[in-house]
């Protein structure tokens, strides 16, 4: 299935309280968090992975073994490309490592593939966004030293 799509599936499952194949992790989470597209609701983003940070203490590689955590940061995935989209106007394009790496050759070597990779998009006009990055610092590091919030607010205005 192209990324676009499966972006648009993961989004439109949410939103209408579906069921993920796989399942999907901390749903209530999520459910209670108001993720309404809207800016705030990225440092409402950041709260939950925060929560989960601190009360969970996910291990990486333990972590994305459940098909249902996969899910999760996927889902804070496009949540969050979508949320700049909408918030700044602008087409996404979303692009798996192999897209990313045809499309920008010279990005391979700065970006190897990794899971923080798998999944990337394109902004019309601002450019080039590696969301997971940040979701998955946010989640692992601690402290954390990204913010998703701060992350994402450099793609919401044109630059110039």
């Amino acid at each position: 299935m192209p990324l676009n799509e499966l972006a648009s599936q993961y989004l439109n499952v949410f939103q209408n309280n579906g069921v993920f194949d796989g399942g999907l992790s901390f749903q209530t989470k999520l459910n209670k968090s108001n993720l309404d597209f809207s800016i705030e609701s990225l440092d409402r983003v950041d709260d939950l992975l925060d929560q989960v940070r601190v009360r969970v203490k996910p291990q990486f590689d333990q972590f994305l073994s459940l098909h249902s955590n996969q899910n999760f940061l996927y889902l804070l995935c496009f949540y969050v490309g979508q949320c700049v989209a909408v918030n700044s106007k602008q087409q996404i394009v979303w692009l798996d490592y192999s897209e990313m790496s045809e499309t920008f050759p010279e990005y391979k070597a700065m970006y190897p593939e990794c899971f923080a990779t798998s999944v990337t998009c394109l902004f019309e006009k601002t450019g080039f966004f590696i969301p997971l990055s940040s979701i998955q610092e946010r989640l692992f590091d601690d402290p954390p030293g990204k913010s998703v919030a701060f992350s994402a607010s450099g793609f919401l205005h044109e630059r110039t």
